[in-house]
C-alpha cells in the first residue's frame, strides 16, 4: 500500500526545484532544473515564461513520478515562486504576451519618481515602501507596452498566478495573498485589490488575477505521471520561513538567496515598520497570519559578480577559507540592484574602502561576506526599535553553509543564529504548507519537523564591530558623493 507524500516547488531566479517529503518530513526526491540567465540590459532584467514554465512542469513530472516508483503517493503540491516578477498573458488560451520583468527590473522606476509624494499612503495602503522592485510600476510598463492585449482577456499578474493557471488548467487566474500582497496593488488591511492603488499607478480597469488564501484547493495539477492537488501556493521567502519553523509570533529568519531577507512573525496582527514591509505570512479559510519583512538586493548578486565579473574565486566552496584568510581591514559597501530595506536607495554605487598594496582577494571576499551581515544588522535595528526582537534567527539558503557568514551573524546581531538541517527550505515550506492545507498536520508539528541541527552563539568581535561603523560611514558617503 503506497505511503502518502506532498510535493514542493520552487521556481527561482536562476533555477526550479522540487522535492517530495513523508509524513514524518524526511525528504524523499529532490529535483533541481537549472534557468539561462535572465536578459539584462540598462533597467532591465528579463525572462522566458516559456523556459520557466517548461522546467516547473519538467521538475514535478519527475518528483511525481520518482515518488511513486518508491512507494508514495502524492496528496498535494505547494507552489513557492519568486514573487514581484511579473508579466502579460491572454487568460482564455494561458498563452504569454510579455517576457516575465524580474523583480530586479526596474524599468517602472519613472512612475515611481512621479509617485513620490504618495508614498506614505501607498505604505499605509500596501504595506510596503514605494520601490521598482515591487510589480505594480513593472505592470504599468508592460500595459504600455504590451501591443497584442486585449484588456478583456489580457491578464497582468505575477509569474506564480501564471503558472497555477498553466499548471491546473485553470479558467480564471488566481493569485494568493502573499504574492497579491507584493504587487503593491493590494489593500494589506482588507486583502483585496484596492482601487486608490489601481488609480495611483494607471491601472484601474485592467484585468488582474482573483485573490485566493494561500492554502486551499487551486485545482489539479497536470503531471506525465497522472493529476495531483495543488493546494497551496506561496511567495519563495513565505514559504522559506516555514520550512524554517518561524510559525510562531516573535519567530525570526533570515534567507540568503539571489537577494536575502530578513522576516520577523507577527502572528495573525498586522504590525507595519516604516522602511520595512508588512505582508501576509500565510493564509487560509479560517485564519490569516502576517509577517514584516527586510531585504537585501544583492547577497548572491553580489558574490557572483566578484566571481563571473572580477575572477576573485571560482567555486563557492572557496569562501569560507578566503575570508577565514583575510587580513587587510578591507570594507565593502555593495550598492548593486540598490539597497532594499529599510535605505530603498534605487540607484547607489558600489565602494570599497581600506585597500592597500598589500590587498588580496581573500580582503575583498570578506568584506562583500560582512557586508550582506551588515545590511541584516540594520534591518533588525528597525526591527528592534518597533518591539520586537526575536531571542534567535533560523538562516537557510546557498550562503547559510557558510560558517563565516553564519558567525559574524550572530556576533554582529548579538543574536543567536539556528542553521536547519535543509538547504532548500523554500519548497520544503511549500510541501509543509500543502499537508497543513490536506490536514496531514498542525503548525506544532511543522516546527518539530524543522528543529534546528545546531545553534551558533554570538561572540564579543570588536574588529568586526569596528568595521560595522566604518561601514555605515561608507554608505553614507556614498551617497553623498553619488549626489555630486
Amino acid at each position: 500500500m503506497a505511503r502518502d507524500c506532498f510535493i514542493g516547488i520552487d521556481q527561482g531566479s536562476s533555477s526550479t526545484k522540487a522535492l517530495a517529503i513523508g509524513m514524518d518530513g524526511q525528504v524523499l526526491v529532490r529535483i533541481k532544473k537549472d534557468l539561462s540567465p535572465p536578459l539584462r540590459a540598462e533597467n532591465r532584467v528579463e525572462q522566458d515564461p516559456r523556459e520557466i514554465l517548461g522546467t516547473v512542469q519538467e521538475a514535478l513530472d519527475e518528483t511525481v513520478k520518482q515518488a511513486r516508483a518508491s512507494g508514495f503517493s502524492p496528496q498535494g503540491i505547494g507552489l513557492s515562486c519568486q514573487r514581484s516578477s511579473c508579466l502579460a498573458w491572454n487568460e482564455a488560451s494561458v498563452e504569454p504576451l510579455s517576457p516575465v520583468l524580474s523583480w530586479r527590473d526596474r524599468r517602472g522606476l519613472d512612475r515611481v519618481q512621479k509617485l513620490s509624494e504618495q508614498a506614505a499612503l501607498i505604505f499605509d495602503r500596501s504595506g510596503l515602501p514605494l520601490t521598482p522592485y515591487y510589480s505594480a510600476s513593472k505592470l504599468r510598463w508592460l500595459k504600455e507596452h504590451t501591443p497584442a492585449a486585449d484588456y478583456n482577456t489580457t491578464v497582468f499578474g505575477t509569474l506564480s498566478s501564471f503558472l497555477t493557471q498553466r499548471l491546473t488548467g485553470n479558467r480564471r487566474a488566481l493569485i494568493d495573498h502573499t504574492n497579491a500582497a507584493r504587487t503593491q496593488l493590494m489593500n494589506i488591511s482588507t486583502l483585496q485589490w484596492d482601487d486608490a492603488l489601481l488609480d495611483l499607478f494607471g491601472l484601474s480597469g485592467v484585468r488582474l488575477p482573483a485573490i485566493v488564501p494561500t492554502a486551499g484547493a487551486f485545482g489539479a495539477a497536470k503531471t506525465a505521471a497522472g493529476d495531483v492537488p495543488l493546494l497551496a501556493s506561496m511567495g519563495d521567502q513565505q514559504a522559506a520561513m516555514l520550512g524554517l519553523g518561524v510559525v510562531d509570533r516573535g519567530d525570526g529568519g533570515i534567507n540568503y538567496g539571489t537577494g536575502g531577507f530578513l522576516v520577523v512573525n507577527t502572528g495573525t496582527k498586522l504590525v507595519p515598520v516604516k522602511g520595512l514591509m508588512a505582508s501576509v505570512h500565510y493564509s487560509s479559510g479560517a485564519e490569516t497570519a502576517y509577517l514584516i519583512e527586510g531585504s537585501v538586493n544583492a547577497v548572491g548578486d553580489g558574490l557572483e559578480w566578484l566571481r563571473s565579473r572580477l575572477h576573485l574565486f571560482s567555486d563557492y566552496r572557496e569562501l569560507d577559507g578566503l575570508c577565514r584568510e583575510a587580513a587587510d581591514e578591507v570594507i565593502a559597501f555593495i550598492g548593486l540592484n540598490g539597497t532594499g530595506a529599510p535605505h530603498w536607495e534605487s540607484a547607489i554605487s558600489t565602494s570599497f574602502h581600506g585597500m592597500t598594496a598589500e590587498s588580496a582577494p581573500a580582503d575583498i571576499v570578506r568584506a562583500v561576506v560582512e557586508g550582506i551581515a551588515f545590511f541584516m544588522k540594520d534591518i533588525a535595528g528597525e526591527i528592534e526599535r518597533a518591539g520586537l526582537e526575536p531571542g534567535a534567527f533560523a538562516i537557510s539558503g546557498g550562503l547559510a553553509s557558510l560558517g563565516y557568514l553564519a558567525q559574524v551573524q550572530a556576533d554582529i546581531m548579538g543574536e543567536k543564529i539556528l542553521v536547519g538541517p535543509e538547504q532548500e527550505v523554500s519548497a520544503l515550506g511549500a510541501a509543509l504548507l500543502a499537508g497543513l492545507a490536506a490536514g496531514a498536520w498542525t503548525t506544532e508539528d511543522i516546527r518539530n519537523r524543522t528543529r534546528p541541527a545546531r545553534a551558533i552563539e554570538p561572540r564579543r568581535n570588536e574588529g568586526l564591530a569596528k568595521r560595522y561603523q566604518r561601514w555605515q560611514e561608507l554608505h553614507r558617503l556614498t551617497k553623498k558623493i553619488d549626489a555630486l
